[in-house]
């Protein structure tokens, strides 16, 4: 085809999709950990909502965002972060 692409992976999904597949990540550690894969796997970019840990519910709690990019920054791994609180 002769053009560039940018990879996107949107790690937990839109909305409620824990009731959708175990695969999921919820907690901030399997968040970061499946975006570091993707970014591994070739994704340029890793759009990332957050989720309740207990629940698994959409959240918007700017302290699970601080510990899913603190994670991710600290691995060294080189990913440009979506961080979104659209549910």
């Amino acid at each position: 085809m002769g053009s560039e692409a940018f990879i996107t992976c949107a790690v937990t999904g839109a909305g409620a999709t824990t009731d959708k597949s175990p695969h999921v990540p919820v907690t901030p550690e399997e968040i970061a950990a499946s975006a570091i894969a993707a970014a591994k796997a070739g994704a340029a970019v890793a759009h990332i909502h957050v989720r309740h840990p207990a629940t698994g519910a959409p959240s918007r709690d700017p302290r699970l965002y601080a510990e899913v990019v603190e994670r991710i920054r600290g691995s060294g791994t080189d990913v440009v972060l979506n961080l979104t609180a659209g549910m």
